[in-house]
């Protein structure tokens, strides 16, 4: 394999073995096509920018096509059946370059790579037959064959001839072209023989496991401490049609005792013997999206070309169309069905959300029909604290006749078993979960929510025989919950609260009941509004088998013909149902969502709430956000990336699908904390710049704003900063911004950033080009180089002086040619011209626990340990000890005890003793102005572009 040492190996991959479904941020098993590339390949990600939505990032490839090969028609190509859209494509560059075509981390045993000595190396794309439950480790050695690291796998005793020691489908395989794999290998169990041999295979079908191997010569280990390095290798021509490839070494005969395997100088090269091993490169992904077209090209009656053109993961994230934040919880926890009955006016079925089921419709008793009627808003005793926001739809009201009472009353129900439900799917574990308002009076027997039973009822007449699951209000105003067996056994349990009492559910108000049964640990669960509880100790003879009806509304009863009692007087809705026994993150999860739609959650977790509801194969990297508390998500009929470029807008922060294709998020704070750059460009070579070859700057109104007004999702306020200054130079530039904060004084401050950050005209870099084939020295720094990098661009006009330029850098554009050329273009944005802080009085924590009437106290270092604590504290300064909590009190420091650059504790001498006792970790921190409690941010007057200080 010939190589240039001024342009880097380049691997073009495609991923026929995966869909659209399992393909989302793959690491492995990828077709090279880099030897039919033609003509060009380029690829664009991020955003014109600051403010600007990012867009889906994009990227193409001509490629050589003259037999039809990757032509999705032709029926005689190996890959027939196997071209769809939303495959994924790789692009990715080693630099330096070099033969050997693996990781840095399996090549060198772990030397490099970055994977610390003990570390699991599973994470690194390398498993293990026979080591599964961590596939190996980094060892360090002090006889590695190079370096001081090995990768080392344990063999157990009987592990089966061609079970693999340990592998990688990291590479892509190239149909046709001869591969081969060599490593050095050695036993280090004394006492000990294992036989092994080389192994590559290859992935012939789909989401399949690995179907066709080949093999190198057997070779055997003989355990030692101190065994010498054993060459192995294995020579294989990739099949037509292969999919991925995996390389590794065997078991070459059933293991006759337990051993412990290293491996080092791990090697995959093109061609049929091994070279002399070569260290790698870092491999550099260049860029990671989907395949959405594949566009032939013709030459006379062939076709010559095709060019499949791709996006990246945002696209993807486009096209799922979010509901309502209850229905999203539901769904996200495995929901079986999900009947929200919020059907209109006059309906008579009701539809499954999931889309699961069939639609169910209302039955009446045989003592005749009640009323059941959709299309009710959603109202309360307390309409603030009463009702739900999870879903702004309407609910199903019930006025069946005596509410409350017992059997042999006219009543209408709403039925499962017209859509073949009767009873959880499995019987011996499930959750069901339901919103009910009731609004009879007090029941003189029942009032059931959800009923289910067998037929045994029509022998016996009485409800405590046979199988059965009763959810209903009794005649102490509370919620029970009863599950019986067909034997006649069966548990009973009441909603109750954390300290014993019991929730009085005949208010008026809205409830959300989540009750399960798992027969593996004896567990019933309910949970009320949020509050979660367990009883245990029930036997599986409760398990409800047999069940043949399920109604909502009363209990029904198809054993006695359609006899009913126990009817229902008040709203219904969300009855759901879930084939496995839910847990409180899921149930806590379900509530949340019911209640205020995650009114109170960061940005960060908004983010990624969103990201798992569109998308579980999406790989995100995602950094805590400094919005704390969101308004209720509103992102009902939104597709997943507005919704997320929504939650981007609140925080401030970006987003972007990086190079190896993982969803990044990034909080504000990410910029304001770039205050150094990188990388500078410029013609100053020797003193440590990078040149390109031209600029294209803007100096403009783009995004100059002097008025700007931010609104609240909730409640709906509007907040305005503007700048007279900018106002009489430019005359008014507004700038409008939607922000879901509960805190109005961060929408105040948002609106008066935006005012300081674009009040005047900043320098902008409209295109920076770089061309890395004709200085090569820029390849490792473009390869490196990700959206949002700060950088410095270096402008020197003649005769004057220099213009430096500090930007974010917004798009990362490159072009390919056939021809060894390459050019990579940079958009960017202006940082920041002014840095910005929080004010924050002086504060740290209580070192030690101290009793009431101490007149010294330890503390830990605050967060200034450099200078002495006694020049941040004087003598008379009054301090504050346990803020926050109930034995808060203020006392005034008398001296502060010698402290020394690093100190980690000081002594406090107090002008008098404490009246209260102090617990190690309580905050203490100067005494803050009156209606502030936060020492961090203490400074409630500060904004944007004024000068605030104490002292």
């Amino acid at each position: 394999m010939a190589l240039n040492q001024n342009w880097p190996v380049i691997e073009e991959a495609w991923g026929p073995y995966w869909n659209a479904t399992t393909a989302l941020t793959p690491v492995d098993r990828f077709v090279e096509v880099t030897p039919t590339t033609t003509s060009k390949s380029d690829s664009k990600r991020g955003r014109q920018y600051e403010l600007d939505q990012i867009q889906p990032g994009t990227a193409s490839t001509v490629l050589s096509n003259p037999t039809g090969t990757l032509d999705p028609a032709n029926s005689a190509s190996p890959f027939y059946g196997k071209i769809a859209p939303f495959q994924p494509v790789r692009r990715r560059a080693m630099w330096p370059p070099s033969i050997n075509l693996l990781s840095q981390i399996m090549a060198t045993g772990g030397d490099l790579g970055g994977y610390a000595v003990g570390a699991s190396v599973l994470g690194a794309d390398i498993f293990s037959d026979t080591d599964p439950s961590s596939s190996g480790i980094v060892a360090a050695s002090a006889t590695a064959f190079q370096g001081a690291n090995v990768l080392q796998f344990s063999v157990p005793s009987g592990s089966a001839t061609n079970a693999r020691i340990c592998y990688t489908p990291e590479t892509a395989a190239q149909p046709g072209q001869t591969y081969t794999v060599q490593m050095r290998i050695r036993n280090i169990t004394p006492g000990t023989t294992l036989q092994v041999k080389g192994s590559q295979g290859w992935y012939l079908t789909p989401l399949a496991s690995t179907t066709t191997f080949a093999y190198g010569s057997a070779v055997t280990l003989t355990g030692s401490a101190t065994a010498a390095w054993t060459q192995i290798t294995a020579t294989a021509t990739c099949p037509a049609g292969a999919l991925g490839m995996n390389i590794g070494v065997a078991v070459a005969a059933t293991a006759g005792a337990a051993c412990t395997i290293q491996v080092d100088a791990w090697q995959l090269e093109k061609g049929s013997s091994a070279s002399a091993w070569a260290q790698p490169g870092v491999w550099y992904p260049m860029y990671l999206g989907y395949t959405n077209q594949w566009k032939p090209a013709f030459s006379g009656n062939q076709y010559s070309t095709v060019t499949p053109n791709s996006v990246d993961a945002l696209s993807l994230l486009s096209q799922y169309i979010l509901d309502n934040p209850l229905t999203e919880a539901l769904t996200a926890a495995g929901a079986r069905f999900v009947y929200r009955l919020d059907e209109g006016s006059g309906a008579t079925q009701f539809a499954d959300a999931t889309g699961n089921n069939g639609v169910v419709g209302i039955i009446n008793s045989k003592n005749g029909a009640g009323s059941i009627s959709p299309g009710t808003q959603i109202t309360a005793t307390d309409p603030v604290n009463g009702v739900f926001t999870g879903s702004s739809g309407t609910v199903t009201t019930f006025a069946n006749p005596h509410p409350g009472q017992g059997a042999g009353f006219a009543s209408s129900v709403i039925s499962l078993p017209t859509a073949g439900i009767v009873g959880p799917t499995n019987p011996a574990s499930w959750t069901r979960a339901i919103a009910f308002r009731y609004t009879g009076p007090t029941p003189t027997d029942a009032a059931c929510i959800w009923s289910s039973m067998d037929r045994q009822h029509a022998a016996t007449g009485t409800v405590a025989t046979g199988s059965r699951v009763f959810l209903f209000i009794s005649t102490d105003s509370h919620l029970h919950l009863t599950i019986g067996g067909p034997g006649g056994s069966y548990g009973s349990v009441t909603f109750t609260a954390n300290n014993g009492s019991f929730p009085n559910v005949v208010d008026g108000n809205w409830h959300l009941a989540i009750f399960g049964w798992n027969e593996s640990t004896g567990e019933m669960r309910t949970s009320l509004d949020g509050a979660n509880w367990f009883f245990t100790g029930f036997t599986s003879a409760i398990t409800p088998t047999g069940l043949v009806s399920d109604s909502v509304g009363a209990w029904y009863d198809v054993g006695l013909g359609g006899a009913a009692g126990n009817n229902w007087q008040g709203d219904l809705a969300f009855a759901a149902e879930f084939t496995t026994y839910l847990f409180n993150p899921n149930t806590d999860a379900i509530y949340a969502a019911w209640k205020n739609s995650f009114t109170g959650e960061s940005t960060n977790a908004r983010y990624l709430r969103i990201l798992s509801y569109a998308s579980n194969e999406v790989g995100w990297i995602i950094q805590p956000g400094l919005t704390r508390s969101m308004g209720p998500a509103d992102f009902a009929g939104q597709d997943a990336f507005t919704a997320l470029q929504a939650v981007v807008d609140t925080e401030g922060g970006s987003h972007f699908v990086d190079a190896a294709g993982w969803l990044n998020f990034r909080s504000r704070g990410d910029r304001y904390n770039a205050t150094v750059p990188i990388y500078t460009f410029g013609e100053n070579v020797a003193g440590g710049e990078f040149p390109y070859e031209s600029i294209d700057p803007d100096y403009d109104t783009t995004h100059l704003a002097n008025v700007a007004t931010v609104s609240q999702v909730s409640p709906a306020s509007k907040f305005t900063a503007q700048d007279s200054t900018s106002v009489a130079a430019y005359g008014p530039r507004t700038m409008t911004r939607t922000v879901n904060s509960t805190s109005p004084q961060e929408c105040q401050d948002a609106a008066s950033y935006l005012v300081s950050r674009y009040k005047q005209p900043a320098y902008r870099v409209a295109a920076l080009k770089l061309h890395p084939s004709a200085y090569p020295a820029l390849w490792p720094v473009l390869l490196g180089l990700e959206l949002g990098t700060r950088v410095r661009v270096m402008k020197r006009p003649f005769g004057a002086p220099a213009i430096t330029i500090d930007c974010f850098v917004e798009s990362i554009q490159y072009d390919l040619s056939d021809q060894n050329d390459a050019w990579c273009t940079l958009q960017c944005s202006p940082a920041d011209l002014t840095p910005y802080g929080i004010l924050a009085a002086w504060h740290t924590t209580l070192k030690t626990t101290v009793a009431s009437g101490v007149t010294s106290i330890t503390i830990n270092n605050s967060a200034d340990n450099t200078n002495p604590l006694a020049a941040q504290l004087a003598a008379g300064t009054q301090i504050v000890l346990g803020q926050n909590t109930a034995n808060q009190e203020t006392v005034t420091v008398l001296s502060v005890g010698a402290t020394s650059t690093g100190w980690t504790s000081a002594v406090l001498t107090l002008t008098a003793a404490t009246t209260k006792a102090h617990t190690a970790g309580d905050l203490i921190n100067e005494a803050l102005p009156a209606g502030t409690t936060d020492p961090t941010t203490w400074d409630a007057v500060a904004k944007f572009d004024s000068v605030a200080f104490a002292y």
